[in-house]
């Protein structure tokens, strides 16, 4: 199979004047190449995706507590829009994420609260948020970690690093916005 193509450039080299066994040993080294590489490409792993990374920023307003949201780029619903279950944990961590400090369920809260239709008309309606909140801790440098769950199997989690502060005077109501599937 090999041996036609090398004929074939032995013969091409001798009509260019090059000498043969300069182009033999880069010929055999290029038809190795050819015929392997594509043996070490195929047999390569795909590198899974890296779920572990900080790539998160940290909230201006370093709170335990808050709101937790599914979101697909910008469009965001319930984890069962996204094939998951309903449930969401919640862990908080030590400053490098090694250790696990506490945890929650992330609670549904139903609130009222006035709505505008597309005709401009005021109407009440309820929304539905997924709350959390860690009481009672430290100052310092933590880690929140956001768990979903894919038929009672726990997901990757999204981490986002905090700088917990309890005196400091703003206003505590960050909303975590969490992809449905690991970081990428």
């Amino acid at each position: 199979m090999v041996t036609p193509v090398i004929n074939c450039t032995r013969a091409f080299a001798r009509g260019l004047g090059v000498e043969s066994v300069a182009v033999d040993s880069s010929l055999n080294v290029a038809v190795l190449l050819f015929f392997f590489c594509p043996l070490v490409v195929c047999q390569t792993a795909p590198k899974p995706p890296d779920c572990t990374t900080l790539k998160y920023l940290r909230h201006k307003v370093a709170c335990l507590c808050g709101t937790v949201q599914v979101c697909s780029g910008d469009i965001c619903g319930r984890p069962s829009n996204y094939d998951l279950d309903d449930d969401i944990k919640v862990e908080l961590r030590d400053r490098a994420g090694a250790t696990t400090l506490d945890a929650r369920t992330v609670g549904i809260e139903t609130r009222e609260r006035m709505c505008t239709t597309q005709a401009g008309t005021r109407v009440s309606c309820n929304t539905t948020e997924r709350t959390f909140c860690f009481e009672g801790k430290r100052d310092g440098k933590y880690q929140l970690a956001f768990i979903l769950f894919k038929n009672g199997t726990p997901q990757p989690a999204v981490r986002f690093p905090t700088n917990y502060s309890r005196n400091s005077g703003k206003s505590c109501n960050p909303v975590y916005m969490v992809e449905p599937s690991c970081p990428r």
